[in-house]
């Protein structure tokens, strides 16, 4: 009898053990880009004389958040190349062409995220893995959380009713070199900087 009471006992404790955990899954939210409210830049230097930018247009990705536990965050995104974009036609052109991105071959750029470092109550180093052309680097971004909360047009808007929002700022750098993109280097910045100013609403 007392082994039949171990074992009700244990098995009484798995649950409870597997209750919480669905418990705390639950807790995390999954979010997607308010593309209306997005911007995803990266910027070099011309000749050691100017700052120069371009934008991406073309973009899918998501963050699974769970507010209490931002360390466990979950960062996905890819990139279209072909929707890279500077303002100068023949610029753009060439960055998607075989010296560099090589939109060809391959189309897109992934970025995984592999560890989310607290660095303060709302600053983080996201760490993951940045595939471009179809070669993987870890890249580090410094993540300020500006905003997580209701949407603040939840009850004025139906596009985000009962929507939950999360906004941040993101900034890092990498070397275009490591991706085998050495053209016309050193009168265009071998070190380019990423910017990200994003809204992120919650598909609840």
């Amino acid at each position: 009898m007392q082994i039949v009471r171990r074992g009700i006992i244990a098995v009484f404790a798995s649950l409870l053990l597997i209750a919480a955990a669905i418990s705390n899954a639950a807790l995390a939210e999954v979010y997607v880009f308010d593309k209306g409210q997005t911007l995803l830049t990266f910027s070099w230097t011309h000749l050691g004389m100017s700052r120069q930018q371009g934008r991406v247009n073309g973009y899918e990705g998501s963050v699974v958040l769970d507010p209490a536990k931002p360390e466990a965050a979950v960062v996905d995104v890819a990139l279209r190349v072909n929707s890279l974009q500077t303002g100068f036609d023949a610029l753009d052109r060439a960055l998607r062409g075989a010296d560099y991105f090589d939109a060809a071959v391959h189309p897109v750029i992934t970025f995984k995220s592999t560890v989310v470092k607290m660095t303060g109550e709302k600053t983080a180093d996201l760490t993951g893995d940045l595939t471009v052309r179809g070669v993987t680097k870890p890249v580090t971004l410094a993540v300020s959380l500006t905003f997580i909360g209701d949407h603040p047009l939840s009850t004025a808007t139906p596009t985000y009713a009962g929507k939950r929002a999360v906004a941040f700022s993101a900034r890092g750098n990498v070397l275009r070199s490591d991706f085998g993109m050495t053209r016309a280097t050193p009168m265009v910045s071998d070190d380019i900087e990423i910017a990200i100013e994003t809204e992120l609403i919650s598909q609840n």
